[in-house]
């Protein structure tokens, strides 16, 4: 399977919703900005987290989230660090490797078993309901949130789809 193209709009669309969060932040309640960020920054934990298990490495956190809320721009350091590092690994991929197992232990302590391909897919789509919570959030106080669908980002990063 190729995820070249799905982590490429997970990058894009992360840059979107934090753009749009950073330039409104100051009109968000102080719960809701904390909300915002702290839902994103779980996303990034949770790449984080399973990043590592892809390298065979110790967890880089304890729980899903760090206990410290982070700035607009230490967020956008560690998504955009690890968006990258994922659309790198990705491009690189082969179906064998797509298929490896990897056995970890959940930061609750359950344990777990997941192919590579399945840990990928997890991370898209949980990075794209937090996302969309995020969004909802800048909705629900009548700011504006982004329009980041995939179909938006094809046809933005590959004009040539649009015909006449």
């Amino acid at each position: 399977m190729d995820f070249s193209k799905a982590f490429a709009y997970k990058r894009w669309s992360n840059q979107e919703i934090l753009d749009f969060g950073e330039r409104q932040e100051s009109q968000l309640p102080g719960d809701d900005r904390e909300f915002f960020v702290r839902i994103l920054n779980h996303t990034a934990v949770v790449d984080a987290l399973f990043i590592s298990r892809l390298q065979g490495l110790p967890d880089p956190f304890s729980g899903d989230n760090t206990p410290e809320t982070p700035s607009f721009a230490e967020l956008r350091q560690r998504m955009s660090s690890q968006d990258q590092w994922l659309c790198d690994y990705v491009a690189a991929l082969n179906t064998d490797q797509c298929l490896r197992q990897i056995a970890f232990r959940f930061t609750d302590g359950d344990t777990g078993r997941l192919s590579v391909e399945e840990i990928l897919l997890h991370l898209l789509t949980h990075g794209s309901n937090h996302r969309g919570m995020a969004s909802r959030t800048l909705a629900s106080n009548g700011l504006e949130r982004p329009k980041d669908t995939f179909t938006r980002y094809l046809h933005q990063s590959e004009p040539e789809r649009r015909f006449e």
